[in-house]
């Protein structure tokens, strides 16, 4: 089924690269508008601590592109994402390329007065908040933009989309015949969020079915402001313990391989929101509800280590893993005295069910960075949400403030945000994990823009976790960052 599926993705994309070709003969058989726009973006960051160089991607490059004839137009995103060269580079490989060319967005509208249809690689954005809407997933996330904001966090996927209006209705509709999955650091550079397990491809079980994903979002606008509601269902942005398989030596149990299998849920996501204006205060919230469900009733497959060895499967135990969580973000935006900007969020996580089989294996475990005692195995606290809110992994609760200011004729700009973990934790009081930022930027010319940001993150020493508490292992991550942007 697995290479059914890799069959049909190919045929699509081959489809969609056609119908785009097409569509490109026919534009320029047509008489039509191009406009090309971006920015250059040139970046230092360094640690606090010691001033090293921290060492991760980013976006060197960006460029927009639109071509539009009559009722079809073009929209094309490229990045150029620039990887830092470590000082061993060229003694395991010869290539001088530090760059990789990133197709973020491809793909072709076609507009009337009452639709707008949609076909190609494309991002799409969910939700009533400006930030972390757990109502957002129907494009998958890129973590090593976690802390960026808009479309900048997101991943593109080969995907239908369609807008339909019917007077102050408008219903989004999506479709794609792909999973979408998020982009994960792989612990081998400076980026602070890792996951706890880092499996080897060859442990992820492949989806069975058909991996289709889509959705609809509603939209109703009044003088007061928009209610929305949503549905969409697909499979999780990041993998799950799917369950054990235990390996013998033909019916020698003697020396036994333990396979951890890894996979992904089915996960439905139901989804209310709304905006509400007024002349003093804008106020948005969005809530989700979410039932996720393992699909692998059977996780019975060769062992992924030394299977000729290892070449009789004596137990295994899916773990048939069922739950039902919740997400919500409330935000509050005003206009404080000397023009100062206010921006709040509350973000909130809780799981209201779960239900697992049991692991009932009598050895340690052995996972990449982790060790897991047979004593504390319990599936539920490796359980961890597939959508939703990316932040959800660092917290289950946590307050984001901005206070924004600009002057001379809003040339300069000062803000400063703050990310507030008040989570609940024992033998920790107060505010477990901190994140600040203070950022000034200068406009040189209407072209030509300079920031300069400080961020400092602190932890708490007193925390369950001790150095696996995210804000702990996120304070080597406090920096001094420079940027110069020219805009074209």
């Amino acid at each position: 089924m697995n290479n059914l599926n890799k069959r049909a993705q190919s045929h699509l994309t081959r489809y969609v690269f056609l119908f785009i070709c097409s569509v490109l003969y026919n534009l320029e058989a047509n008489t039509s508008n191009f406009s090309l726009s971006g920015h250059v973006d040139f970046t230092y960051i360094s640690r606090l601590s010691d001033q090293s160089l921290i060492n991760i991607p980013y976006r060197m490059v960006s460029l927009n592109l639109e071509n539009q004839a009559d009722q079809i137009t073009l929209n094309g995103n490229f990045a150029l994402e620039y990887h830092v060269r470590d000082d061993s580079y060229f003694l395991g490989s010869s290539d001088p390329q530090d760059f990789i060319i990133d197709m973020r967005e491809l793909y072709v509208s076609y507009n009337t007065d009452i639709y707008e249809l949609r076909i190609g690689k494309q991002i799409h954005s969910w939700g009533s908040v400006d930030e972390n809407s757990p109502l957002d997933n129907a494009s998958g996330l890129d973590y090593y933009y976690l802390f960026f904001g808009g479309i900048e966090r997101k991943m593109a996927t080969l995907s239908a989309a369609m807008d339909y209006y019917m007077g102050n209705l408008k219903i989004n509709t999506v479709f794609s015949p792909l999973h979408s999955t998020n982009r994960i650091p792989l612990g081998d550079d400076d980026f602070p969020v890792q996951l706890p397990i880092y499996p080897d491809a060859n442990e992820i079980l492949p989806i069975s079915k058909r991996p289709y994903e889509g959705g609809l979002y509603a939209t109703y606008s009044t003088d007061f402001g928009d209610l929305s509601a949503s549905y969409f269902s697909g499979y999780d942005r990041t993998f799950n313990l799917t369950g054990v398989n235990v390996y013998g030596r033909g019916s020698d149990i003697s020396f036994p391989n333990v396979d951890i299998v890894f996979g992904y849920r089915k996960t439905n996501v139901m989804g209310l929101g709304g905006v509400l204006l007024n002349d003093w205060f804008i106020l948005r919230y969005d809530l989700g509800y979410f039932r996720t469900e393992d699909q692998n009733s059977s996780i019975e497959r060769p062992s992924s280590f030394n299977p000729i060895y290892y070449d009789s499967l004596h137990f295994t135990y899916p773990l048939l893993e069922e739950a039902e969580y919740f997400q919500s973000t409330i935000q509050f935006e005003t206009e404080l005295p000397f023009d100062i900007t206010l921006l709040a969020q509350y973000f909130t996580h809780d799981t209201l069910h779960y239900s697992s089989d049991s692991l009932p294996v009598d050895q340690e475990i052995d996972i990449p960075n982790l060790e897991i005692d047979p004593s504390n195995i319990d599936p539920s606290n490796f359980f961890t949400p597939g959508m939703g809110v990316p932040l959800a992994i660092l917290t289950k609760k946590a307050v984001f403030l901005s206070l924004e200011k600009k002057i001379l004729d809003e040339q300069l700009s000062i803000s400063i945000t703050s990310m507030m973990d008040i989570a609940e934790y024992e033998d920790v009081s107060g505010t477990a994990g901190l994140l600040m930022e203070l950022k000034v930027g200068y406009k040189f010319e209407q072209d030509l823009e300079g920031l300069i940001a400080l961020t400092k993150v602190n932890g708490s020493s007193a925390h369950p976790d001790g150095d696996n508490y995210p804000f702990n292992r996120m304070e080597d991550f406090s920096h001094i960052r420079f940027e110069l942007k020219y805009f074209f």
